[in-house]
């Protein structure tokens, strides 16, 4: 009796191994997807996040800070696991803009999945990716990429804004 115990807890312990090895392959395989997908611009930096159905209310998703520099046009790239190409969106704002409200934001389609952003101010923003409002599913991975693209003359093109 033990051995068919100990067999059964060995199996069960084998097969979570497995669940968990499967979806860190997803996620591998959706950021070098995204990567390499991002045209002629120059990888810096990926946001890579587990989505889960939020719980009262939350809408699932990570948010991260990441510093960018005027004068600086950055792509911003958003993949996700196949299935999921238009419940997820990747947001990108300010202190003074909220996440909600923002004219920054991509949602994976056949004809886009990114957006270029024309740093007009050097600062602090933040970058989300989340499961859109009534969108929620089980899981799922996605993946943000940040890339640069060239500078370009702030002072010339923001109106001399800092």
């Amino acid at each position: 009796m033990s051995r068919i115990i100990l067999s059964l807890l060995f199996f069960a312990f084998i097969s979570g191994g497995i669940s968990e090895k499967a979806h860190a392959q997803c996620k591998q395989q959706v950021v070098y997807n995204c990567a390499t997908d991002i045209g002629k611009a120059i990888y810096l930096k990926d946001f890579n996040t587990k989505l889960r159905k939020g719980q009262g209310g939350q809408v699932s998703g990570t948010k991260w800070a990441v510093v960018l520099n005027k004068g600086t046009v950055y792509r911003f790239s958003l993949c996700t696991q196949s299935g999921f190409e238009n419940d997820v969106v990747l947001t990108l704002f300010d202190a003074r803009h909220p996440e909600n409200n923002n004219p920054f934001a991509v949602t994976k389609s056949e004809n886009s999945n990114r957006f270029d952003f024309y740093c007009c101010k050097s600062a602090t923003y933040y970058v989300s990716v989340r499961f859109k409002e009534d969108r929620e599913s089980k899981k799922s991975c996605a993946v943000g990429v940040l890339s640069f693209i060239k500078k370009f003359d702030a002072n010339k093109n923001c109106g001399g804004n800092d």
